[in-house]
């Protein structure tokens, strides 16, 4: 891989799902349909400095069992969630062969927990959440409505602790913004760690492209990758995924290499989709920012020297610049009447952050999202 950039591996064998083969061993006779297989075009998980934490995430399920439990992995639709839950249970399965795990959707799970009450198996339903070594939730939104199904899972996940299970639970939305679920049920999930996963930067887009090249055995053009990989011209669009990267090499793939021009129109077919304009301005930003960093606005604008503040501001500064277009004399006037050398100086720390960083180019990916 290239620099930080670093993947976690996914085996698989004989052409089966891993999980539905998992869970046919784990579930028997408990009446829990097998998780769906999900098609993924990469073999392995790949990461940057933006998603880090991932890298946690497969120790705890590897040579640092139960190291972080449980996990909480959230994130909005197509930053590979899924993908990299179906990751995590390989990387636990190559070390630990007979482990057993359990796979369910927050909505089969809601469905189990209902079905048990209704026809008084509940005690064969909690069985089979609480008899693994290793339960894997894909889906907590899903039962933001189902206080049963909650309170159940609160007792499920304190039974697994106790017995060193790890728990991993995917949402697409962080716990403060569910406002449904129980405190009891918010009050386990945080006391392990949160892992934010956010699109790929530019740099690990490309590492993703080269490899799905490789498998697909293709050949990109240089325009193609340029347009691929280059936030450039991508202040104020919609971040690339890895489907979006997949569509661009199965267009690669129809082409022959003389019809370029064919290939690169479709790529900027591809590409376009995600090129709309975001209403974006320098308070709500200022706002955001400020949320992240667990400060005030009035901290933020004021003049406090603290380190936190500071990071907080730069970051202010260089997403007002990037996605919302502001001069920096605006910027200084948007962040408490300062003038516009202080504001490009605070635009160039952010830059300089961004490259040497993880923390702080983490933190640009997960709120830059924010406003896609």
């Amino acid at each position: 891989m290239v620099g930080s950039v670093f993947a976690i591996p996914r085996k698989t064998s004989n052409g089966r799902n891993p999980v539905a083969r998992v869970q046919e061993h784990s579930s028997r006779g408990n009446g829990i349909a097998p998780r769906d297989r999900v098609a993924m075009p990469l073999a392995n998980f790949i990461a940057g400095p933006e998603n880090a934490l991932a890298e946690l995430a497969a120790a705890s399920v590897t040579d640092q069992w139960v190291r972080f439990n449980p996990l909480l992995i959230s994130g909005s639709a197509g930053v590979g969630k899924t993908h990299l839950v179906h990751c995590l249970l390989e990387a636990s399965q190559s070390v630990y062969p007979d482990l057993r795990c359990l796979w369910l959707t927050g909505a089969d799970y809601a469905r189990a927990i209902a079905n048990g009450i209704d026809v008084d198996s509940i005690s064969d339903v909690r069985a089979a959440h609480r008899g693994v070594d290793l339960l894997l939730l894909d889906g907590l939104h899903e039962l933001a409505t189902k206080p049963l199904a909650q309170q159940e899972l609160v007792h499920t996940i304190d039974h697994l602790l106790e017995l060193e299970g790890q728990v991993i639970v995917t949402s697409r939305f962080a716990l403060d913004e569910i406002s449904s679920l129980l405190p009891a049920l918010v009050s386990r999930l945080s006391g392990g760690l949160h892992i934010p996963i956010v699109p790929p930067a530019a740099t690990t887009r490309g590492v993703i492209l080269a490899e799905l090249a490789r498998q697909n055995d293709v050949v990109i053009p240089p325009q193609v990758s340029q347009r691929l990989t280059s936030d450039s011209n991508r202040p104020r669009s919609k971040p690339l995924l890895v489907q979006d990267l997949a569509a661009a090499i199965a267009e690669l793939r129809c082409f022959s290499e003389k019809t370029t021009d064919k290939v690169v129109s479709a790529v900027d077919r591809i590409v376009s989709r995600t090129d709309s304009v975001l209403e974006v301005t320098a308070k709500d930003v200022n706002k955001r920012v400020a949320k992240y960093f667990n400060v005030t606005v009035r901290e933020l604008t004021g003049t406090s020297r603290r380190k936190t503040v500071v990071r907080a501001r730069a970051l202010s500064v260089y997403l007002i610049r990037t996605l919302v277009g502001s001069s920096f004399q605006a910027i200084g006037q948007n962040l408490g009447g300062r003038d516009h050398s202080t504001a490009m100086h605070a635009f160039h720390r952010a830059q300089e952050w961004l490259d040497s960083d993880p923390g702080f180019a983490r933190a640009v990916a997960e709120v830059g999202v924010a406003f896609e």
